[in-house]
Formats: structure tokens, C-alpha cells, sequence
């Protein structure tokens, strides 16, 4: 469900005209009926919202994460390796990573084209 969600995110980022800024609200109708209608249920727009929100600070955790461990990071699994301790630290300044403990960032590829170099105070 999530991977068809960023494909339809990416999808309206790719062919709309202020993707720069984020979705139109024309844009996350489509995202809404598409979704809805593949899944058979009925997700309303604060549902598309909160997904939006929480996968993005999912996004910025990892980045952050990158560029604070170096060697801790293992390019072929995707996923850092850590001493507890240093887990720790990290965690007491961004509590978001503790989810990147023992998993990678899923469908990093989408996360990267969909969030990076977005603006921070874009709405949905």
C-alpha cells in the first residue's frame, strides 16, 4: 500500500506544474480516488495528509542519520550498524532514527525523489 502511494505521489510530482512546492489539491484528489479505488476502501484527505507527513519526517530522519554516522552505514544493506551506545546519543537528538535501528529507509528511492529538495513548509 505505501509503495503505490509514493508511485501515485511521484506520478503527480512528475506531470504537474508547481512540483517544485509540493501537490496541487487537484493532485491529491487523484492520488485519493486512485488509491481508494485500488484498495477498495475509502481513505479521506487527512488520511493522504498524515501518510504524506509522517513518511517525510521518515525521510528527514534518514538523511539526518547519513550524515552523522560515516562509516556506520553499509551501502549493500542499506542499514546502519551501530554500537548501542552511540544509537543512544543519536537518539536522545533525533528520536525519529530509533526506526532505522534494525531496518533501512523503505522504498528509499521513491522517499529521495518525492522529499528531497522540497520546501519545509509546504501544505497538503
Amino acid at each position: 500500500m505505501l509503495y503505490t502511494y509514493l508511485a501515485l505521489c511521484k506520478r503527480e510530482l512528475d506531470t504537474s506544474k508547481d512540483a517544485g512546492s509540493g501537490l496541487s489539491k487537484a493532485s491529491w484528489a487523484k492520488i485519493r480516488e486512485e488509491y481508494n479505488a485500488k484498495f477498495n476502501i475509502t481513505r479521506e484527505p487527512k488520511y493522504f495528509s498524515n501518510v504524506w507527513f509522517y513518511q517525510k519526517a521518515k525521510y528527514n530522519a534518514w538523511t539526518w542519520l547519513l550524515s552523522r554516522t560515516g562509516n556506520g552505514f553499509n551501502a549493500e544493506t542499506r542499514m546502519f550498524h551501530l554500537p548501542p551506545e552511540e544509537w543512544d546519543a543519536l537518539i536522545k537528538i533525533n528520536e525519529n532514527v530509533n526506526t532505522f535501528r534494525k531496518c533501512g529507509l523503505l522504498h528509499e528511492d521513491l522517499m529521495e525523489v518525492i522529499f528531497a529538495n522540497r520546501v519545509a513548509t509546504e501544505h497538503v
